[in-house]
């Protein structure tokens, strides 16, 4: 599991790290709204509402409805008010400034034994969110509907992402090694096309297979 933290101050969000790690939980920290949506491959959101600006409360909901990760909240308010419309928005749990770590650690932990089979349905990789009971690929605001096919072969590349995958390969986890070559070039074709200017993540490799890389 991998935790997104954004949290300025530089103090609390160390202790938070040191924690987190003791338990062997990655966190990577950001100080700013916009680490939420420039930062990729984390499971769950921590976040100080006030570095989230006017537009927190619609940002949350946003994350929620596109990420559908668990999301916990950090104020130095106490305001019955605020932590309802934060509710509202989708946030998980609010924590009250100032806390115990080792309470926020807990507090994540129950929610990530709630979520754990939710978070299975999706996959995310640079912006490409996979949903895979819904067969949904959303992109920014773009959410686009995938035949089975396109879903089980962009699951693969995301799973085995940064590492070339050969024709054969894909034919027999997609079609059981009942397929061909020239289906699948078609596949990738459309699924190319419906990734939009995320397609340039899908390269070929002539004769060889396909890679889903950052490197572009």
């Amino acid at each position: 599991m991998k935790v997104l933290l954004i949290e300025d101050d530089k103090s609390l969000a160390k202790e938070i790290v040191d924690t987190f790690d003791l338990h062997g939980i990655e966190v990577e920290t950001g100080t700013s709204r916009d680490d939420i949506f420039h930062r990729n491959g984390y499971s769950f959101l921590i976040f100080d509402l006030t570095l989230l600006g006017s537009k927190g409360l619609e940002m949350c909901r946003e994350i929620k409805e596109r990420k559908g990760i668990p999301i916990i909240v950090l104020s130095s308010v106490c305001d019955v008010n605020t932590k309802v419309k934060w509710f509202e928005m989708g946030a998980d749990d609010f924590l009250v400034k100032p806390f115990s770590t080792r309470e926020l650690l807990a507090r994540c932990l129950a929610i990530m034994r709630r979520y754990r089979e939710k978070l299975k349905n999706v996959l995310e990789f640079e912006g490409i969110i996979l949903k895979k009971k819904e067969g949904r690929l959303i992109i920014g605001e773009r959410s686009v509907n995938l035949t089975k096919i396109e879903l089980e072969i962009l699951e693969l590349l995301i799973k085995y992402s940064e590492e070339v995958l050969p024709k054969e390969f894909i034919l027999q986890k997609v079609w059981k090694g009942k397929g061909n070559t020239r289906s699948l070039d078609v596949y990738i074709y459309r699924l190319r096309k419906k990734l939009g200017d995320k397609g340039k993540h899908l390269k070929t490799l002539t004769n060889v297979g396909y890679i889903l890389t950052r490197n572009i």
